[in-house]
Formats: C-alpha cells, sequence, structure tokens
C-alpha cells in the first residue's frame, strides 16, 4: 500500500516540477518575444533598427519603456541565464555590445532553470517574412528583417528529464 502511494506522489511531484520548469521557459520566451514586437519602435535614425543580429544574440533600437527616448537593447545567453543589457542616448549603439546586462529570469526562477541554447533566426520582409536571411545580418539584409523566431532549451536544475525546447515568432510591430 505504502509502495503505491510513494510512487503515485513521486509521479505528481515530478510532474508539477515539469509544470513550473516549462511555465518559467514561456516567462523568458514571452519577455523576449514582446521586446522583439517592438523592434524600431519610435526609432527615426538612418541606420537600420537592428545593430546586431546573431545566431546567439539580438541588439537593436527602440523606445520599449515609452519614455520618448531612443534605447538600444540587447538578449544573449551567457553561461546558464539570458541578460537583457539596455544603454540609453542616441550613440547608444557604440557600447551595447559590450555593455553588461542584467539575468532576465527572476533570481528564484534562475535558481530553478538553466538555459543551454538562445537562438535568433531572420526573416525578410521582402517577401511577408518568409525568406530566411543569413546569420550574421548584414545591414543591408538588417533593413529586410521584419520576423524572427525566439528559441530556447532549458532544463529544470533539479530536473531529471532531459532539455527541452520551446520556440516562437515575433514579427515587428513597426515597419520601415
Amino acid at each position: 500500500m505504502f509502495a503505491a502511494f510513494k510512487a503515485g506522489d513521486t509521479a505528481w511531484a515530478t510532474s508539477v516540477q515539469f509544470v513550473a520548469e516549462q511555465q518559467n521557459a514561456r516567462m523568458l520566451l514571452g519577455t523576449i518575444s514582446r521586446a522583439v514586437r517592438m523592434v524600431g519602435y519610435q526609432y527615426t535614425g538612418g541606420n537600420p533598427p537592428i545593430i546586431d543580429g546573431q545566431p546567439s544574440s539580438l541588439a537593436f533600437y527602440a523606445d520599449i519603456d515609452g519614455n520618448g527616448g531612443i534605447e538600444c537593447y540587447r538578449y544573449y545567453l551567457s553561461g546558464t541565464a539570458v541578460y537583457e543589457a539596455v544603454v540609453q542616448g542616441a550613440a547608444c549603439a557604440s557600447s551595447i555590445l559590450t555593455a553588461t546586462g542584467a539575468p532576465l529570469t527572476a533570481a528564484r526562477e534562475a535558481q530553478s532553470l538553466t538555459v543551454s541554447n538562445l537562438t535568433f533566426t531572420y526573416y525578410s520582409a521582402a517577401d511577408l517574412g518568409g525568406a530566411l536571411l543569413s546569420t550574421p545580418l548584414s545591414t543591408g539584409n538588417a533593413y529586410l528583417a521584419r520576423r524572427i523566431d525566439v528559441s530556447v532549451t532549458v532544463k529544470g536544475v533539479r530536473s531529471a528529464g532531459p532539455p527541452f525546447t520551446i520556440d516562437t515568432q515575433a514579427v515587428f510591430r513597426v515597419g520601415r
């Protein structure tokens, strides 16, 4: 009797843990995809709104906080956490690629989730976001980018299961 109860309790605890890991991963992916949708928001400069488009990091101009000033944002993987760097001001592009960011995941989530992969895949606006662009993005391709697929591979720190990958796509709300 006790063995059956223990097996059921272990299965329940494992499923609760896996659901929590999935939710943390969805929150991480949701934060990044919301930012990607804002690429170029309120940006009126002459350069493309994407400053640097790499397979594992993304830097861009936007006014995500809505304060009327342009900031540069960068999302990247360092170790087992995803970071967001923000630099203020018109000349932010010169320093965003070396700026140190803050972890996107909350301290509690970061202790329970390790990120092993962050991938950005870029698509062209020339055919409504369907043509894959090569990375790193050239200046010409940075002007063409209109959709970005974001993928993260995560694993719970205490999880006995394999890592899992979730992904989404984000289309820029602001066209150029």
